[in-house]
């Protein structure tokens, strides 16, 4: 067999670009295994190729990734994107929290929580960002460094949709690194060149790619942060934040809100309830049952926050607790409270309660209250009541 080796420079170059442009067809369908003996063969004829080495460590990383995600769909943890997201948005709503109280540092390490789910996640990246400017307008005087430091100089970007010629896998990995801070070092722009040559990728392929990938990540924050249906001052900063960082323009983003619109509405819900509970795991429980079940939910933990809520959208039923140790008000001056409101008034209104007192059952209901559930919650019974509210 000849020495490989011995083909003249050209001749090298072609069979080495012919390796590797089979291995990335290979991890275009995800046969990393085949990609890899590729990779390789093209290190065989250059042990030197720096390309080469990159383009195997990556593939061996993606495959890695392929791995552990059939390992754990296999397993008894699989966890749904939906359970993801409801996770994600618990842990930025608390650090949100602490944020309020200037408590970074507990707020940082609810973040941290959030990379434990998912390492490569621009919203949660963002919001650090936000927390880290935040501690360092409390040690310095002039603010306006904030928007000059992390706004990067980002070409505008093409609206049309992105083409998938051209493009690669392994390209596409390294675009959504590279972006991950939101900018592109001197040595991710060298690299993410050569790769480019070596596959073809137009300058129009890499724009449009681009912009998809950070199109996608704004999407992805967008619906984090809009589970509840209301957008909180720290969740604004942050969005603003990723548009500036991103380059995204005001036509972008509403192309982006409205397919953000376009996917919430496609979920066909069939109502809009707010749970008012102190206890967050009640919260979170019920509002899982009722999502299963196609209704959006809101939450919220005290009476002042739903009353916020309630200025911004109108449910189609309120589900209340009658006490809140968080909270002036209680369940009672809740329900009389939305008695003042000519369309609020309107919405049927039902207690759940650990009270099982049976004079306090009949005085909540003698006031107009539509029902009294007791805990624990009959599910079932909760269903019918509902479903019995949205029919008349």
């Amino acid at each position: 067999m000849p020495n490989e080796n011995r083909l003249d420079p050209q001749a090298l170059k072609e069979r080495i670009g012919k390796h590797l442009r089979t291995a990335d067809e290979f991890t275009r369908y995800q046969r990393y295994e085949e990609a890899i003996l590729e990779i390789e063969s093209a290190l065989d004829l250059d042990p030197k190729h720096n390309y080469a080495r990159s383009f195997l460590e990556r593939v061996k990383l993606m495959h890695k990734r392929l791995q552990e995600k059939e390992a754990v769909q296999s397993g008894p943890q699989e966890m749904s994107l939906e359970e993801r997201m409801e996770i994600i948005s618990r842990h930025l709503t608390t650090a949100e929290g602490f944020i309020n109280k200037k408590d970074y540092k507990h707020a940082l390490e609810e973040v941290a929580f959030v990379y434990k789910i998912d390492p490569k996640n621009y919203y949660a990246q963002t919001y650090s960002e936000r927390i880290d400017l935040l501690m360092l307008e409390e040690n310095i005087e002039a603010t306006k460094i904030t928007k000059t430091e992390i706004k990067p100089d980002i070409a505008r970007m093409p609206q049309s949709p992105a083409s998938e010629r051209g493009s690669t896998p392994m390209y596409r990995e390294l675009l959504k690194e590279a972006w991950f801070d939101g900018k592109v070092s001197e040595e991710e722009a060298k690299k993410l060149a050569a790769i480019r040559e070596l596959f073809g990728i137009t300058p129009e392929n890499h724009r449009q790619l681009e912009h998809e990938i950070k199109i996608e990540a704004y999407l992805e924050a967008l619906y984090i942060a809009a589970r509840d249906n209301v957008l909180t001052d720290m969740e604004q900063k942050t969005l603003t934040m990723m548009r500036i960082k991103y380059g995204i323009s005001p036509e972008e983003q509403a192309a982006a809100e409205a397919r953000y619109d376009e996917i919430k509405n496609s979920s066909k819900s069939h109502g809009t309830i707010l749970i008012v509970d102190t206890d967050r795991d009640v919260l979170v429980s019920l509002s899982k049952v009722l999502k299963q079940r196609s209704f959006s939910v809101l939450l919220a933990q005290k009476v002042e926050d739903a009353m916020q809520l309630l200025m911004r959208q109108t449910p189609n039923i309120i589900l209340s607790e009658l006490f809140f140790t968080n909270s002036q008000i209680d369940g009672v001056a809740f329900f009389e409270k939305l008695q003042g409101h000519l369309l609020l008034k309107q919405v049927p209104f039902i207690f759940v309660s650990s009270l099982k007192d049976k004079k306090i059952i009949q005085a909540g209901l003698r006031l107009g209250i539509d029902h009294f559930i007791t805990k624990p919650i009959d599910v079932d019974l909760l269903l019918a009541i509902i479903d019995g509210k949205l029919r008349m």
